[in-house]
């Protein structure tokens, strides 16, 4: 490698000087080989560090001044030690902050493990530290997604008062800046992907959902000044790793990025659509979907479709509905205007729509022409219109008409539903929204179904929903 940068490099003075080549390159050729030497070690160590590591001791990571649980008198009837699962130290490689709000510790304890939460260590407004010895041993279940790596620290109170409280947020410093170097985890926020670093519970909600609500818990304001105070890295939300990218239970979209690679290979003015098979469809003379109704949109492939999903647009109007859904490189396969019409916007139905997470492959999504529920109530047309389109195509497609088992994907169910479980929305509060679940009681009780409510959802309980059914979480 040496013998032939030499050689490249005398023939390069050669061609730029001429005949005083030689000269120069006697003189610059040991001041190059002493860079190439430099930057041969250079790679070397920087490649070979992590072999000089040390690697964590962790029998002897302790957190001092830590008070076990089990010594206190205020929480001695909680059964807390019954959550716990067994879990090997070396899984470890994050932080995860949380915070109190305005609960006392005794009955913050009692709502987590009531709600079947835990966490592993508490500092409160005085500075005293209460947890878990066996911290590193122990998985508790506070962010469902990233329990295993990581370790749940919550303070008391609310990043306000974490401001103004000098000394509980010098012993939260401590805490978190002794695990950070003693666990080898990054002083940094920005790579939730890789469960690598110190995150608030609001970053690992957006990442991997498994959450009761979102109000910002842990809080990025007292996450920034704690890692300003210890040496660390913080990142805002849009500089986050990835975070315009597909995989985050809450999706964030960058509207130039959508601009950029919005790239459609199908529908208006692009393919020619195939004659409409559904009564309920407005169609031209021909029988076809009139032209200036339908989307462009990237071709995604086709689907056999076992359930239908409804929604509302969320926008009063049609065509700034399709300009919408355009926008934001998204299509559904029908879409019920405020009259009562109904236009398909694909070119077959078995097209496969972008509309919502995790039923995209098997699920005719319809968009439902109005800003909200209470304006959908008030359109008796379009509510007869979809009363029809979901009865012809449950028959169809010989599609159950019951909402009761979103993850088996067979049935009739609203977006809320399908974001309950999957996520991958821009918009999630863990309440009713998209059509309204009002909405489809009406809808499946007038046509013959079976409507369910949410607590009668299959499996509604289990820890793998985006927004889990829980009165509280940490």
């Amino acid at each position: 490698m040496r013998e032939n940068f030499k050689k490249r490099f005398r023939d390069k003075v050669k061609g730029v000087y001429g005949s005083k080549s030689l000269f120069l390159a006697k003189i610059l050729n040991p001041l190059c080989q002493n860079l190439v030497n430099l930057s041969l070690i250079f790679l070397i160590f920087t490649g070979c560090i992590g072999i000089f590591r040390k690697a964590p001791d962790y029998p002897s990571i302790r957190i001092e001044g830590l008070v076990s649980y089990s010594e206190l008198e205020s929480v001695k009837n909680v059964k807390w030690n019954s959550l716990a699962k067994q879990r090997d130290p070396k899984s470890v490689t994050a932080i995860i902050l949380h915070n109190s709000g305005k609960r006392t510790f005794p009955n913050f304890l009692k709502l987590s493990v009531e709600n079947q939460f835990m966490f592993h260590v508490y500092v409160d407004s005085e500075g005293n530290l209460f947890g878990d010895p066996n911290f590193l041993n122990h998985e508790w279940s506070a962010a469902p997604g990233i329990d295993l790596e990581s370790i749940h620290i919550v303070y008391e109170g609310t990043q306000e008062s974490l401001y103004n409280n000098r000394k509980q947020r010098a012993i939260l410093n401590r805490v978190v800046s002794y695990l950070a170097e003693e666990l080898d985890i990054p002083k940094s926020n920005y790579d939730v992907i890789s469960k690598r670093g110190v995150f608030t519970h609001n970053q690992t909600k957006r990442r991997f959902g498994g959450f009761v609500d979102f109000s910002p818990c842990g809080s990025e304001l007292a996450l920034k000044q704690i890692l300003s105070e210890i040496d660390g890295k913080f990142f805002e939300e849009d500089d986050w790793k990835d975070r315009f990218v597909t995989g985050w239970v809450l999706k964030k979209e960058n509207k130039e990025i959508l601009k950029e690679t919005f790239k459609p290979t199908n529908g208006r003015g692009i393919t020619k659509a195939e004659k409409i098979n559904i009564s309920r469809i407005e169609k031209d003379e021909k029988g076809f979907p009139p032209e200036e109704y339908r989307v462009k949109y990237l071709f995604r492939g086709k689907i056999k479709p076992s359930c239908v999903v409804l929604h509302y647009t969320a926008i009063s109007e049609y065509f700034k509905s399709l300009r919408t859904l355009e926008a934001r490189n998204l299509t559904a396969s029908i879409m019920v205007d405020n009259n009562g019409k109904a236009y398909q916007l694909v070119d077959v139905l078995e097209d496969r729509a972008a509309a919502a997470t995790g039923t995209n492959d098997n699920c005719i999504q319809i968009e439902i022409v109005a800003k909200d529920t209470e304006e959908l109530l008030k359109q008796p047309e379009q509510i007869q219109t979809v009363k029809d389109l979901v009865t012809e195509l449950t028959t169809k497609y010989k599609i159950p008409l019951s909402n009761e088992k979103v993850e088996d994907l067979s049935g009739v169910f609203s977006h809320t539903q399908a974001k309950k479980k999957w996520g991958g929305s821009i918009f999630l509060n863990a309440k009713d929204f998209d059509p309204g679940e009002d909405y489809m009681e009406m809808i499946l009780n007038s046509i013959g179904g079976k409507y369910y409510s949410e607590p009668e959802w299959k499996n509604r309980k289990s820890i793998d929903w985006a927004i889990l059914y829980r009165n509280f979480q940490p």
